[in-house]
């Protein structure tokens, strides 16, 4: 069933459910209003998506993190040399993104987005319900109710991602701090937890959970896993899916030309193609898709691919100690071991998904 609310026009919410038999049969009234109806919710699920999902969160979060590292560590801190890598090309992609597409006087998204004119408060609503420890996938798909999905390759990458990052990432600040009152002294790292939580999320409720402290190795890993999942795996899951998702208006359009159906209206044919964006705006679209989701000629990936001239981690990181560098191969060991699954698990199908497999997830947010 689809609910169709618009809380600007005072109309009451419209509940839709397919007809039965549920067959398509363009001449069925039934079957064209079930079809308006999903255009409908596909329009909003894409402004979602593009804005929030993509922008708010895979983007203008991560700035936060961002900046607090470059202000508070320096060049030779370990946790320094560990983030740089993956936070390092996320500030200048966010201020070109605020010159171009979210900026107030020249907004680019208004130009082809329904939500394209109200995006403050598209983002007033998204962050409303900021919860940062949710970064963590096995907590998302808990509080989302995804646990029992027979077949969602996306939610089980992702949990295996973090499975993998987290230890590397536990071996990594274990080298760096031997103990947890080592983490609970270093004033320069819990100047980055407090810069995050007092001005990345002031105003927040309870900091968006994020603390003012971090004070033991068990937490700190688990943060910093959750930072560079976000920043790396989660930006790759909604942005390089873009154009095969979002190009072809019919299916994902990103605005629609009249109002939403009325539980009485009567749908035909006429009314759905009426209510399409203009060819301009599809247009419009798919280029700004077929741009978003290519991969940046900069970018360097989990593992590297010679013959698709593709740079992996190693060479990219700013370890010093042999310790170290073992605990990056140790990691890269671990990927492609997770790559050869990502590939069984694609043999023989008609769709495969390897959005995520480590040798198209690039490290850092480039585009």
């Amino acid at each position: 069933q689809i609910r169709l609310e618009n809380r600007n026009d005072g109309e009451p919410a419209t509940f839709w459910t397919p007809p039965e038999p549920n067959i398509m049969d363009f001449n069925d009234p039934a079957y064209l209003s079930w079809i308006y109806a999903k255009i409908w919710f596909r329009c909003a699920d894409t402004n979602v998506q593009m804005l929030c999902k993509h922008f708010a969160r895979a983007h203008a979060t991560n700035e936060v993190f961002a900046v607090a590292v470059y202000r508070n560590l320096p060049n030779a801190h370990p946790m320094f040399r560990l983030l740089q890598p993956h936070v390092q090309g996320i500030i200048p992609i966010n201020v070109q993104a605020r010159g171009l597409l979210v900026n107030a006087g020249k907004n680019a998204f208004s130009t082809f987005m329904s939500a394209g004119d109200n995006l403050e408060e598209v983002f007033h609503n998204h962050y409303k319900r900021l919860f940062i420890p949710e970064y963590d996938p096995a907590r998302e798909v808990e509080s989302r109710g995804l646990e029992d999905i027979p077949v969602y390759p996306v939610r089980d990458d992702m949990l295996s991602y973090w499975s993998i990052l987290l230890s590397y990432i536990s071996k990594m600040v274990d080298l760096s701090y031997p103990t947890d009152e080592d983490v609970a002294n270093d004033q320069e790292m819990q100047n980055v937890i407090q810069d995050v939580a007092d001005k990345g999320w002031r105003g927040f409720p309870d900091n968006a959970g994020f603390p003012r402290e971090i004070a033991d190795k068990e937490k700190l890993s688990e943060y910093l896993t959750a930072i560079i999942t976000n920043i790396s795996v989660f930006h790759t899951a909604v942005n390089f899916q873009t154009f095969t998702f979002h190009a072809f208006a019919p299916n994902s359009p990103t605005c629609l030309t009249s109002p939403p159906p009325k539980q009485d209206d009567e749908i035909t044919m006429e009314t759905i193609m009426k209510c399409l964006p203009v060819k301009e705006i599809a247009v419009v679209t798919m280029a700004m898709c077929s741009m978003l989701g290519r991969f940046s000629p900069v970018e360097r990936y989990f593992l590297d691919s010679p013959s698709d001239n593709k740079l992996g981690m190693l060479g990219e990181h700013m370890t010093v100690a042999p310790e170290q560098e073992q605990c990056i191969r140790q990691l890269i060991a671990d990927l492609w071991t997770f790559q050869r699954k990502i590939d069984a698990r694609n043999a023989g199908c008609y769709m495969t998904y390897d959005i995520l497999s480590p040798l198209n997830t690039p490290i850092t947010t480039q585009i």
